[in-house]
């Protein structure tokens, strides 16, 4: 099977699972869950780029989670200001989204000032990870200013984004992990192919 269909059937498969799940209480602890089968399985079989790709994913969605999780929005968020609430809650997911995205497009310079290794190198993953963060930055943009347009101008009807968000939340999580998955299977090929060489 080809790569690009490889991707595509993992990715469909992936999202189709969370889009029927349709629960946060499931979908989130999954989806750490499988960041985190990839990061160890990227340091049992010594992917280093690997490794560092879903290490970064993994850290900075944990980090986002914990902001909310422990209450430390709800705690600094004035009840009387929505405006300011609006801001907070979504501009801190838009800031976080930006943030994985600007270290997954410089994902090699950083994993080189981290690592000594000389196997660092750009994949063909690296190609497709910092787009999938680009989507969730637009889609954490435009509920921003959904938000913003109905505390304004009180345009009730405007709420697409709003309606969906947790679906398009896990489009991107069911993209991210599915090429995560892609990248296990292609390193376990890889692996059996580079034994068998061996013999």
């Amino acid at each position: 099977m080809k790569l690009s269909n490889l991707i595509l059937l993992t990715i469909v498969s992936v999202a189709i699972f969370y889009i029927q799940l349709w629960d946060d209480r499931i979908v989130t602890p999954l989806h750490l869950s499988l960041l985190g089968v990839c990061v160890a399985y990227a340091i049992y079989s010594k992917s280093i780029n690997m490794a560092h790709i879903a290490s970064f994913i993994l850290v900075c969605t944990v980090t986002n989670r914990l902001v909310f999780e422990t209450g430390l929005i709800n705690d600094v968020t004035p009840a009387d200001n929505a405006l300011l609430q609006s801001l907070l809650i979504y501009g801190t997911n838009l800031l976080f989204s930006l943030i994985l995205t600007l270290v997954l497009i410089f994902r090699v310079q950083l994993s080189r000032m981290l690592s000594n290794s000389k196997n660092i190198e750009l994949t063909h993953f690296d190609g497709i990870f910092h787009w999938i963060f680009i989507y969730m930055v637009v889609i954490n943009l435009l509920i921003l200013l959904e938000d913003m347009a109905l505390i304004l101008f009180d345009m009730k009807s405007w709420t697409l984004i709003y309606d969906n968000f947790e679906g398009l939340v896990y489009v991107g999580w069911a993209l991210c992990c599915g090429t995560l998955l892609t990248m296990m299977i292609v390193e376990a090929k890889s692996n059996r192919s580079g034994e068998a060489n061996a013999l």
